[in-house]
């Protein structure tokens, strides 16, 4: 049986799939050569929609815009969350951009918030830091000093962690050494003291009295 779909007015929405009556009709009524719904052998089946009033929009794409706050320092246009630490910042060191030279706001912006990922990055602990980040670190230095920025104590800083940083590799490699050393000494300790315990127990008998039985 097939399904036919009278004509009627409805609302369609994504939480309606059936708005019509429906009616039934044969595959022999389909396929009957003196019946209308055949031509040249093919049947053709049509659904014709017309749309009186389309309510909604579709394909709409909600855009939301966020503005971050910005304000000057020393000519340099940071996020409010930066102001407070690179002020501070800039009164420890005021030669800092001395000789930096671009005058792109977007290229200063970047430049400025690439020394204060840096910065943040290095207050960490040496432990917290591998060989990847100190390398990354000082790759983000040159470029800032390429770039005009005077950064002789950040390097000293960066000097410093590295050196820290291969000090506690090498003290890691040391203790796990040690470790193995003493895991070993502890083995062959008591291996001597099983070994000591067995020559005890022999000893001992030896020494033991022996009885009259013992002897006829």
């Amino acid at each position: 049986m097939f399904l036919g779909i009278t004509e009627k007015e409805h609302w369609f929405d994504t939480y309606n799939f059936y708005s019509s009556r429906r009616f039934e009709f044969s595959l022999n009524d389909i396929f009957d050569k003196d019946g209308e719904y055949l031509i040249n052998g093919e049947l053709t089946i049509v659904a014709e929609v017309e749309v009186l009033e389309v309510v909604g929009k579709l394909d709409v794409t909600e855009v939301t815009s966020t503005i971050m706050e910005t304000m000057d320092v020393n000519g340099f246009q940071l996020p409010s969350s930066q102001v407070g630490f690179m002020s501070y910042l800039f009164e420890r060191h005021p030669e800092i951009a001395s000789e930096f030279r671009s005058k792109n706001p977007s290229l200063r912006a970047g430049f400025m918030s690439l020394l204060f990922s840096l910065i943040e990055s290095l207050r960490h602990s040496p432990y917290k830091l591998d060989k990847d980040d100190l390398a990354v670190a000082r790759a983000a230095l040159g470029s800032m000093t390429e770039a005009g920025f005077k950064l002789d104590w950040l390097e000293k800083k960066l000097d410093g962690m590295t050196e820290k940083k291969e000090k506690e590799e090498a003290g890691e490699t040391r203790i796990q050494e040690i470790e193995n050393e003493l895991k070993d000494l502890k083995q062959k300790c008591s291996d001597l003291e099983a070994e000591l315990e067995k020559e005890k127990s022999e000893v001992l008998a030896v020494k033991a009295p022996i009885s009259f039985k013992d002897v006829i």
